[in-house]
């Protein structure tokens, strides 16, 4: 089955990954074995290797009930196991919202359920998740049918309950479905979350897929729409071709994705599905290819998105295919042309990786020690030279002194560039009380009492518009004056990195600056589905105020946990920034200690002319063995790099002869 585009590059971002995972390592080792003990270098190192590990391709499905998104995931992940693996019939077959993912730690299939009654409580979705015992767990044979469709059954689960318990657990009376038996009673999911561990290799190769049911789920789930979704890579929202954008789905856009398309940057894929409904053989295929095409424009344009952003499939007859193998009828269902845009966006996204300013401070690191053991070779080289052209053994000894004196000298200077370094970096590590003030726990909770509060003391429309401006306009006037305070501390840093090192470019060193752009962001993204769910709240009746509680909650509760990241990457960018200039000056205090160990070595009075050149050339050939191995483990690394960024992100900062080397 033609899957070779998405699993190639897959598979070619997960070997990537794994590969600079690996000369880190070697990286590691190489100190290890040199003894070198580089605390900021080791902290930077392991902060890259643990960006590199949690990296996942998150790929969210969006739509309506009866979009075909459940069908789509079966296409997706088909070939695998040669049958669905999610129930798919008419109606709703996907009751709470799944992930879709690899589990290293379960061998075969699970499925994990967290029960609809946790809403009670305040714990947030993504704390239960590390709460195991709090889920029913069910494991399975994907290879078994059976076992596969028994399990998946309970995903689509409902159970019919009274609307007070309904609206105590958070959910919009409005919106759920009438029991069949009973006026006053309404069909709920029996589950509020699905976790969908599968041993599938587009799913162990990183891709993770969420499945929404609709837009009963984004809006009963606010964590869901909060958070999960904005941490999605890409975003599939399904139409169906045959029905067109209807007033749900427009909803669903305008309160959901568009916001996130604007602040957040989401790469969003419009897919009409169903294509296979304006397929007639009774007309000529152009005729047929024309108002598929037109169907195209009329959705870009209604949603105001790119034509090359809005895509047709059928996910049925891309199942058909791959079920019969039939590559005809898969092309002509457009899933290939789907799968081989996916596969663009995770080059884009191993480029956005690969240009990391934690990447970048790994070639650094290892670039600098590499030039500064060239120049000890070199010294070492010279030393030898300047021995063996000593005529008789008094010479020797006082071209052995002379050494001694030029490298007590040069350690002299060195030990005060160590202590201004020093001093420079308590200067910039000094700032980190002024820089989290801002955003400190304390007076985050604040803003969130006091948001709270006033819900409490107005239960209206405009009194809960007002109360959750009120609290983003106080959390930007706090990010204003974090940027004011994170303004000094990068120039607090480029003037640290221009001291150390007057040829540095900087273009480059601006890789290095702390950038809030992305939490405005985030901020934004978050003040916007604010202002849409006051605005859609209506008047606020009593059956409605817990929705609306349970929305401002995770509202909170979203901005905190962004706040809390802030602060650890901010004391995170204060230990690693200056990783590269604190190993530089380790390794150049280690590299002059062995120096100066090894003249006093030579200076014993037992050791005969021949012994001293031997200790010599051993050091040399120490040296050029360290070197070598050095250097293979640089270029094993920058041939990870794609080609536009080989030249353009790692700042070297070690000066050879005038030179300042950048990594090619």
């Amino acid at each position: 089955m033609n899957h070779a585009s998405l699993y190639r590059q897959l598979s070619e971002f997960q070997r990537w990954k794994q590969q600079l995972n690996t000369q880190v390592q070697a990286f590691v080792h190489w100190l290890q074995a040199n003894n070198i003990t580089s605390k900021s270098a080791e902290q930077s190192l392991a902060h890259a290797r643990t960006l590199l590990n949690e990296d996942q391709f998150t790929l969210a499905m969006v739509g309506e009930f009866s979009r075909g998104k459940t069908e789509l995931i079966n296409a997706l992940l088909f070939s695998e196991y040669g049958h669905r693996l999610l129930p798919s019939q008419p109606g709703r077959t996907t009751m709470c919202p799944t992930e879709i993912y690899r589990d290293p730690e379960v061998a075969k299939g699970c499925v994990r359920l967290l029960p609809i009654e946790t809403r009670r409580s305040n714990v947030a979705l993504a704390a239960f998740k590390r709460i195991p015992q709090k889920w029913v767990t069910l494991h399975f044979d994907p290879h078994n049918q059976a076992e596969v469709t028994k399990a998946m059954a309970r995903i689509a689960e409902v159970k019919v309950v009274n609307l007070r318990e309904a609206e105590a657990l958070g959910f919009d009376s409005d919106s759920l479905s009438k029991s069949r038996d009973s006026a006053d009673k309404v069909e709920i999911p029996v589950w509020r979350h699905a976790l969908v561990s599968l041993d599938h290799p587009l799913l162990a190769r990183g891709l993770r897929i969420l499945d929404t049911p609709g837009l009963n789920a984004l809006g009963n789930e606010p964590e869901l729409a909060l958070g999960t979704l904005a941490s999605a890579q890409a975003m599939l929202f399904l139409l169906s071709a045959d029905a067109g954008v209807t007033a749900t789905d427009l909803e669903i856009w305008n309160e959901h994705i568009n916001i996130l398309r604007h602040t957040q940057s989401t790469e969003v894929i419009t897919l009409l599905n169903k294509i296979d409904s304006l397929w007639d053989d009774l007309l000529p295929q152009e005729d047929v290819l024309l108002a598929i095409h037109k169907i195209r424009e009329s959705t870009a344009r209604y949603l105001q998105q790119p034509l090359e952003q809005v895509l047709t499939v059928s996910a049925k007859q891309a199942l058909l295919a791959r079920a019969n193998g039939d590559p005809i009828l898969l092309a002509r269902s457009q899933l290939p042309k789907l799968e081989k845009i996916l596969s663009e966006k995770l080059i884009d996204n191993r480029s956005k990786l690969a240009s990391h300013h934690l990447v970048n401070n790994l070639l650094t690191i290892m670039e600098d020690t590499s030039n500064l053991l060239r120049e000890r070779l070199y010294a070492a080289d010279k030393d030898l030279a300047s021995f063996e052209a000593a005529s008789s053994g008094l010479e020797q000894r006082s071209t052995l002194a002379a050494l001694r004196a030029n490298i007590k000298r040069v350690h002299h200077q060195f030990h005060k560039q160590s202590l201004s370094l020093k001093s420079s970096e308590r200067l910039l590590y000094g700032q980190k009380d002024s820089l989290l003030a801002p955003v400190s726990h304390a007076t985050i909770d604040q803003q969130i009492k006091a948001v709270q509060e006033n819900l409490n003391s107005s239960w209206h429309t405009f009194g809960a518009g007002k109360a959750v401006q009120d609290f983003f306009d106080n959390i930007d006037y706090c990010l204003s004056n974090l940027a004011e305070q994170m303004a000094q501390a990068n120039k607090v840093m480029y003037s640290i990195y221009l001291r150390e090192d007057n040829n540095a470019n900087p273009e480059l060193l601006r890789s290095h600056e702390f950038d809030l752009r992305r939490y405005r962001a985030r901020i934004n993204q978050l003040r916007s589905h604010g202002k849409q769910f006051s605005l859609g709240l209506g008047n606020l009746l009593t059956s409605k105020q817990s929705l609306a509680s349970r929305f401002i909650g995770t509202l909170a509760h979203e901005t905190q946990k962004l706040m809390d990241e802030l602060r650890t990457d901010i004391d995170n960018w204060l230990k690693d920034t200056l990783a590269p200039l604190n190993h530089r000056n380790l390794y150049q205090k280690k590299l002059l200690d062995d120096q100066l160990l090894q003249l006093a070595n030579l200076n014993l009075q037992s050791r005969t002319e021949q012994e001293q050149k031997d200790l010599l050339k051993a050091d040399i050939a120490k040296l050029e063995s360290a070197l070598m191995e050095l250097d293979s483990i640089i270029r094993a690394t920058k041939a990870l790099r794609p080609e536009q960024d080989n030249a353009n992100n790692v700042v070297t900062l070690h000066k050879d002869s005038g030179t300042n080397h950048k990594a090619g």
